[in-house]
């Protein structure tokens, strides 16, 4: 039941007071639900209880009070309905106390720090580790090329030393200029996977390093 389900069928329930009387009721019962708020309507309705008992008890609380006789007359009766009320529960913390939390912050702060630090560490180390390896595949990759040139260049000059056997020179003249070939072909390979895999990657790693400072700045804004 929320705010204005609990007031109406209050005022319902009061019917039987004077105007008065039941205004001064209501306002103690909309202050309570404006202390709550929105998010604790529902859990303050079933503090107060029904709102038939509650209006029972002021109803009787007012009649007992115009019965009885007593020195302050109207102005007294005036505040039936806000007195009745007071009898009402109050709110109470119902979450985590704060010296609690902060004693358990004090005892929490030499444990968190190393392992906070721990866990620093071991991220570094696992970037490290994927850095390292994609220098590695990056270096092997770039040696492939530079092999086969190198191999395609040597073949070209020995071809020169081996002319007394044409055959032979023309033969390894021919596997110099296939591993020249294939070196330019492996080297425009490598340029270009470089050019796709290595930006991504970088800014892959920029992202990770920059991720705990940006939530630290939106923390702060």
């Amino acid at each position: 039941m929320n705010r204005n389900e609990y007031l109406a069928a209050l005022r319902g329930a009061l019917s039987g007071l004077p105007d008065e009387e039941r205004a001064n009721a209501l306002r103690y019962y909309e202050e309570y639900f404006d202390e709550a708020g929105p998010a604790g309507e529902e859990q303050a309705a079933r503090d107060l209880g029904a709102p038939d008992t509650v209006a029972a008890q002021i109803l009787a609380d007012y009649r007992e009070l115009t019965a009885a006789p007593h020195a302050g007359g109207s102005s007294q009766t005036g505040q039936t309905g806000a007195g009745a009320a007071q009898a009402a529960p109050k709110r109470t913390w119902r979450g985590i106390n704060p010296w609690l939390l902060l004693v358990i912050a004090i005892f929490a702060i030499p444990v968190g720090i190393p392992v906070a630090a721990a866990v620093f560490g071991v991220l570094l180390a696992v970037l490290g580790v994927i850095f390292a390896a994609v220098v590695t595949v990056v270096v092997l990759a770039a040696c492939v090329p530079l092999v086969l040139l190198a191999l395609g260049a040597g073949f070209i000059i020995c071809s020169f030393f081996i002319w007394w056997t044409p055959a032979s020179a023309v033969v390894t003249l021919g596997a110099g200029f296939a591993c020249l070939a294939l070196g330019i072909l492996a080297a425009m390979l490598v340029v270009k996977l470089c050019t796709l895999f290595i930006p991504p990657v970088f800014r892959g790693f920029v992202a990770i390093l920059r991720w705990p400072i940006d939530k630290i700045r939106g923390v702060k804004k």
